[in-house]
C-alpha cells in the first residue's frame, strides 16, 4: 500500500462545522478553504435539457435533474450555491438551508455537493489521487460514519479514508493525547472527555446553547429593546450619516421573491457581526452595578445608526454561564425544557469531568481545552479559570486555548492535519481494497 504520510501523496483533510467548513492538505498549519456550512439551493424548470450552463454564470452546483413525469413534461433542475461570496449574493427565490443538524450530518445530497464544490472547485484536485481524513463529532452515529464511509469511496473514489473525532483532533492540535475538550460553536456546545486518543463515551455531554442562542438574544436586544429594526447589506440602496442613536436614513432596494430563509441568514449575519465586535464576558460573576460602570463600545449597523453599548454587551454572553437567569424565554430554537435542563460552561465541563474515573479528573482538570467561536469572546477563559475551581476544590485547574483566531476556530481542522501527515498515520487507513472487500461496517474497527 502507498505511503500516504510521505511527501509524495498529500493527504486532504475536511471538517464541517455549523457555522463554517474547513479543508486543506495535511501537514499545512491553516486550511486552504475556509467557508460558510450554510448553502443557497434554489429549484427551476430545465427547459432544454441539452443546453449547457455558461460558463460565466455563478450556478456552483447543478444536481442530475429529477426526470419529467406525465403531469410535467420539463425536468426540475436543482443548483447549488456553495461559498461565502455564492451563498450571500442575492438570488429570486434561492433558499439558504444547513446540511447539520445537532451536529450531525442530516443532509446527504446537500453534503455531497459541498465535497464536490470543496474538491474540484476551491482545492482543485482529483479525489482520486488523495486519500482524505474527515473529522466526526464524538456522539456520531454507525449509520452516519457508514454513509460518510460509502461517499467516499462510492461517489469520490478516494484511494483512503479514515473517520476521526473531532474532539481528539482538537487535543492533538494542542499537543495533548489526554484532554477535557470545551467546545462552543455555532449549534452546538459539547464537553468530551479523551484519554490517551481516545474519547470516553460516558463523559459526552452536549446541549443547544451556542452561539445561535446568543445571536437569537442579541437580535431581540436590538428589535424589542432598542426598537430597531435590523436591515442586511442586500437591502440597502443607499444612506445617509446621522448622529449617534439616530434613527437611520436609507432607501431600499427592490427585492423581489426573498425568501424568508435568505432574509432570516443575512440578518444573522449582521448580528453575528454585532456579538464578535462588542459582547464581552465578566472576568468573574456577574454584577450589573460593576459591568455597567466598565467603557461602552460603539457599533454601527450597515443601515447607518450607530450607539454605544454598555452593560447589555455583558448580558449576552452571559447565558453560556448563567443559562436560567439570562436566557430569554422566547429564544427560537430552544424549548422551554432545554432551557431548564441548559447549564454553564463550568457545569458542563465539571459535569463532564465528573462521570469519568476518579483516577482520571486530576488529569482531565490539569488539561481543559477550549475551542470554537464562543470562546473567542473576551474574559471566556478568565471567567472559567474563576468559576470552575469553585466547582472542583482541591483541583488543579489549566486551561489551554490557542491564542491566535485561527487556530481556535480551527482547532479539529488542525489536528487533522497533524495526524494525517504522520509517516506513522499511513497503517490506519481504510483503503479503497478493504472497503470493498468488507463494505462500509469497516469504519467501526478502523476508526474507533
Amino acid at each position: 500500500m502507498v505511503t500516504y504520510g510521505g511527501d509524495e501523496v498529500n493527504a486532504l483533510v475536511f471538517d464541517i462545522g455549523t457555522t463554517s467548513t474547513r479543508a486543506g492538505y495535511a501537514g499545512e498549519d491553516t486550511p486552504r478553504a475556509m467557508f460558510p456550512t450554510s448553502f443557497g439551493y434554489s429549484e427551476e424548470q430545465d427547459t432544454d435539457p441539452e443546453q449547457k450552463p455558461n460558463a460565466d454564470e455563478d450556478v456552483t452546483m447543478t444536481e442530475a435533474e429529477a426526470p419529467a413525469t406525465e403531469n410535467n413534461d420539463k425536468r426540475i433542475k436543482k443548483n447549488y450555491y456553495i461559498g461565502d461570496s455564492k451563498v450571500n449574493t442575492w438570488r429570486e427565490n434561492m433558499e439558504v438551508r444547513n446540511p447539520l443538524k445537532d451536529g450531525l450530518v442530516n443532509d446527504w445530497d446537500a453534503l455531497e455537493q459541498i465535497w464536490n464544490a470543496t474538491f474540484r472547485e476551491m482545492l482543485r484536485v482529483d479525489p482520486a489521487e488523495h486519500p482524505l481524513l474527515c473529522t466526526e463529532p464524538a456522539w456520531n452515529t454507525a449509520e452516519n460514519r457508514e454513509k460518510f464511509v460509502e461517499l467516499a469511496f462510492e461517489k469520490f473514489n478516494f484511494p483512503a479514508f479514515y473517520l476521526a473525532k473531532d474532539a481528539v483532533m482538537t487535543a492533538f492540535s494542542v499537543g495533548r493525547a489526554t484532554a477535557l475538550v470545551l467546545d462552543s460553536g455555532g449549534g452546538i456546545t459539547s464537553a468530551v472527555p479523551v484519554y490517551d486518543g481516545y474519547v470516553l463515551k460516558k463523559g459526552i455531554l452536549r446541549q443547544p446553547l451556542a452561539g445561535d442562542a446568543l445571536s437569537q438574544q442579541a437580535l431581540d436586544l436590538l428589535k424589542k429593546d432598542m426598537g430597531l429594526d435590523v436591515t442586511p447589506q442586500y437591502l440597502i440602496g443607499s444612506k445617509k450619516a446621522v448622529e449617534a442613536g439616530a434613527p437611520p436614513q436609507i432607501q431600499k432596494q427592490n427585492r423581489p421573491n426573498t425568501t424568508e430563509s435568505f432574509n432570516d441568514y443575512q440578518v444573522s449575519r449582521v448580528v453575528h457581526e454585532f456579538k464578535e465586535s462588542v459582547c464581552q464576558v465578566s472576568e468573574m460573576t456577574f454584577d450589573e452595578g460593576i459591568m455597567g460602570s466598565r467603557p461602552q463600545k460603539p457599533f454601527e449597523l450597515p443601515d447607518g445608526y450607530n450607539n454605544m453599548f454598555g452593560v447589555e454587551r455583558y448580558k449576552i454572553p452571559e447565558s453560556l454561564f448563567q443559562p436560567q437567569q439570562f436566557l430569554r424565554h422566547t429564544t427560537p430554537g430552544l424549548t422551554q425544557q432545554q432551557i431548564d435542563t441548559c447549564c454553564g460552561m463550568h457545569q458542563l465541563v465539571n459535569s463532564s469531568i465528573s462521570n469519568c474515573d476518579i483516577d482520571l479528573r486530576p488529569l482531565l482538570f490539569n488539561n481543559v481545552v477550549v475551542t470554537g467561536g464562543n470562546t473567542l469572546f473576551p474574559g471566556f477563559n478568565e471567567r472559567l479559570n474563576y468559576e470552575l475551581p469553585m466547582l472542583a476544590p482541591g483541583s488543579k485547574v489549566k486551561i489551554h486555548a490557542a491564542g491566535n483566531q485561527t487556530e481556535r476556530r480551527c482547532s479539529s481542522w488542525l489536528g487533522g492535519s497533524i495526524l494525517a501527515s504522520l509517516g506513522t498515520f499511513h497503517q490506519l487507513w481504510i483503503s479503497k481494497q478493504e472497503y470493498e472487500e468488507s463494505g462500509a461496517s469497516i469504519v467501526e474497527s478502523k476508526c474507533q
